[in-house]
Order: C-alpha cells, then structure tokens, then sequence
C-alpha cells in the first residue's frame, strides 16, 4: 500500500511541480512581453523624439542657411564684392579720405595764396606809403 501511495503521490508532486514550472514561465512571459511592450512604447517614443531633434535639426540648418546669406550680404555691403567689383562701404570711405586730402589741399593752397595776397598787398601799400612818404619830404624840402 505503501507503495500504491507512493505512486499515487509521485505524479502529484509531478503536477504539484509542473504546476510551478508553468506558473513560473506565465509569469516570466507577463514580464517578457510587458516589457516588449514597454520597449515598443520606448522605442515609439524614442522614434517620436528622433524625429522631432530631425525636424529641428532641419529647421536650425535654414536657419543657419538664411543667416549666412545675410551675412555674405553684410559683408560684401561693408568690403565688396569682387565678383560684382561693387566697392562696398570700405571702397567708398576710401573714396572720401581722398576726396577730403583733396578738398584739404586745395584749402591749403588757398590759405598760402591769400597769405602771399596779403603780404603782396600789404608791400605795396608800404612801399606806397615810404614813397609819400618821401615825396612828401621831396617837396618839403624843395619849398
């Protein structure tokens, strides 16, 4: 009898065990596939979030195209262009400098020419007035 009970009990604990190993995979399979489905969710999101940063990227990289075109535009204003040999601001400043050198000789020139008018004048005056001066002593004299 011992024996029958034996027997009886060994497929028990057969299925007492079978009945844990199937427990133990169900709840290993809830984990594996709730984490299957968190990692879907994650890489949903992860996608998501990739293509946001892209769509940034693309954004910034027009940005960025526009402002370099702006810029290339600043530049050749201020330096010029030497494709299109346009002067640029640098061009026409230099242009001024000497067009003021220019403006500053000619008012040079016109200073020495009034200081030697002046003196040229003011000699003849002297000279007319020593000879009244002296006239004036000719006839007093002569009287």
């Amino acid at each position: 009898m011992l024996y029958y009970e034996e027997n009886i009990l060994l497929p028990f604990r057969y299925i007492k065990y079978k009945i844990y190993i199937c427990y133990k995979i169900i709840i290993l399979y809830v984990v594996i596939s709730g984490n299957i489905i968190m990692e879907s969710t994650f890489e949903k999101q992860v996608e998501k979030e990739l293509k946001s940063m892209d769509q940034r990227l693309y954004d910034l990289e027009d940005k960025m195209t526009s402002i370099d075109a702006k810029l290339t535009q600043v530049v050749d204003a201020i330096l010029g262009n030497a494709l299109t040999k346009t002067g640029g601001f640098v061009t026409d400043i230099n242009e001024l400098k000497t067009k003021i050198k220019e403006l500053e000789n000619k008012i040079q020139k016109q200073e020495e020419f009034k200081k030697r008018f002046s003196w040229t004048v003011g000699i003849i005056l002297g000279i007319g007035v020593l000879l009244q001066y002296l006239s004036t002593l000719y006839r007093n004299l002569k009287s």
